[in-house]
């Protein structure tokens, strides 16, 4: 099934809150949900002065457009305080959202021992190819780790909570996008069974079961031969999008009738972050994004979808 429809339910007064848009993916997800019509509130964790010439050029044009529905926010989603100063901006100034996407994240790896080794950024980065040999040679520092999941995971959890109470209720439903990654698969990429049953069991899943797999994986970076039970390749960032996609299908649970909350990934994109390796470019990342934060009124939800179909986790 395809995240399409033809009903257009949204208008200039749905407020749409998209995390990381300073520049590939994010910006172009700001980008097209403007072009649509849409209230955007792009936010990154830089000031404004200090984001890409591409986001920059994007405001003005948007200033010129006479589109005021477009508003720029400092939001680092790693700490508490900018997320508190945003949801207190959100209430005085717009009040309640319609649509959050979680797009801000980071990727995690030793770029220089990859560029020593003279290995190729698609071949490492593409999770079709052979790993390279030297990749059981790599062990990740736990600080980076650490850095890498409380973006990634306990960072977009962080801003999620802060703006639940802002989500307006309606007939077409609330949506949360967790932007995702084909990385954050759980039966192709986790190598411990007992690690894939704690995930995928909806049911008996709770955020500290979530927490302790996240614990025990930091505590399993201080020895390589723990490492063998978790991801071979980019285990960090990895599981830091297992635990997001657990984490969606557990707030789609709680959250019921009252919103729609899907996992989403865009695509192996040309971006910053790939490198420039990747098959799409960004503006075709994020409409595979797009679609699903517009899905039709009474929309799938607790699903992931992969480049705009739906999808097993």
């Amino acid at each position: 099934m395809e995240a399409q429809g033809t009903s257009e339910w949204w208008s200039e007064e749905t407020v749409a809150v998209v995390t990381g848009g300073n520049r590939g993916i994010g910006l172009e997800v700001c980008r097209q949900l403007a072009e649509k019509g849409l209230t955007v509130i792009m936010t990154a964790r830089r000031p404004q002065e200090e984001l890409s010439a591409s986001a920059q050029q994007f405001l003005q044009e948007a200033a010129q457009l006479g589109r005021k529905k477009v508003i720029f926010h400092t939001l680092d989603i790693t700490q508490r305080q900018s997320v508190m100063n945003f949801v207190d901006w959100l209430k005085l100034h717009v009040g309640f959202i319609d649509i959050l996407v979680n797009n801000a994240a980071v990727l995690n790896a030793d770029w220089k021992f990859l560029e020593q080794n003279n290995v190729d950024m698609r071949t490492f980065l593409d999770y079709t190819q052979v790993h390279p040999p030297c990749l059981n040679r790599i062990l990740e520092k736990q600080e980076s780790a650490k850095d890498c999941i409380e973006t990634n995971f306990y960072g977009t959890k962080r801003v999620t909570k802060a703006l639940l109470p802002l989500l307006r209720p309606s007939s077409y439903k609330p949506r949360i996008v967790n932007v995702s990654s084909v990385y954050g698969l759980l039966l192709q990429f986790l190598r411990d069974d007992e690690l894939r049953k704690q995930l995928s069991d909806t049911e008996g899943l709770t955020e500290q079961k979530i927490d302790e797999v996240l614990d025990t994986f930091l505590e399993d970076l201080k020895s390589k031969q723990a490492m063998e039970k978790w991801p071979l390749k980019v285990p960090s960032y990895t599981v830091s999008k297992i635990a997001l996609n657990a984490y969606t299908r557990l707030l789609a649970l709680e959250l019921g009738d009252k919103a729609c909350v899907n996992s989403a990934t865009p695509g192996y994109v040309m971006t910053d972050m790939t490198f420039g390796t990747g098959d799409l470019s960004p503006a075709e990342g994020a409409a595979n994004l797009v679609c699903v934060a517009l899905l039709p009124a009474g929309g799938l939800s607790g699903h992931n979808f992969l480049e705009g179909k739906d999808a097993k986790f």
